[in-house]
């Protein structure tokens, strides 16, 4: 190469380096700053996304418990439905009203009623609702299977004792039914 164009070539490349640093203003901490902008913004973005997956899917549960909390209730009261159903059948077919235990046991499935629909109903309770009524419930069954042993003595009995008996049966299956009311109060 000639000292001509080497001259040529040098003076090209100063003009050329001197150009491209007029194009840009900026010195090195002033683009670190725009990168750490651009990435705080990224940042607010991916974050902004989080907490709207975050709804979305809170959202979702809530709707699925929802909609399991309504199967279980219809699957409760279709299944109250048929017990009521069932014990209407037994008692007709295997002892009839006019006897104390067919008394006894028409008292005794209103409970068995009273149960299955509360149940139902408690089916779609907040959780720890349903757990208190469970509770409470257990110990209203324990009475009610009482009430079941205490048929025979109904049946055994005879004139003013039967209708003493009677009266007691009475007033302990009122008190099962203010149980079970009571605790379809708290559901």
């Amino acid at each position: 190469m000639t000292s001509k164009s080497r001259t040529i070539l040098v003076i090209a490349s100063l003009l050329m380096g001197s150009s491209v640093g007029f194009g840009c203003n900026k010195t090195p901490t002033e683009t670190r700053q725009d990168g750490l902008e651009a990435q705080r913004q990224a940042d607010e973005k991916a974050g902004e996304a989080r907490e709207e997956a975050a709804k979305d899917i809170a959202e979702a549960d809530r709707d699925r418990a929802a909609a399991a909390a309504d199967a279980r209730k219809t699957a409760a009261e279709a299944q109250a439905n048929a017990n009521e159903k069932i014990r209407e059948g037994n008692r007709e077919a295997l002892v009839g009203d006019d006897t104390p235990r067919g008394w006894a046991q028409a008292k005794i499935d209103d409970v068995d009623n009273m149960i299955d629909q509360a149940t139902a109903k408690a089916q779609g309770a907040a959780p720890k609702a349903r757990t208190e009524f469970q509770n409470g419930l257990e110990r209203v069954k324990r009475e009610r299977d009482a009430l079941r042993g205490d048929v025979a003595a109904l049946e055994n009995s005879t004139g003013d004792r039967l209708d003493k008996n009677k009266e007691q049966f009475s007033d302990r299956v009122d008190r099962i039914k203010s149980n079970i009311r009571t605790l379809e109060k708290s559901l």
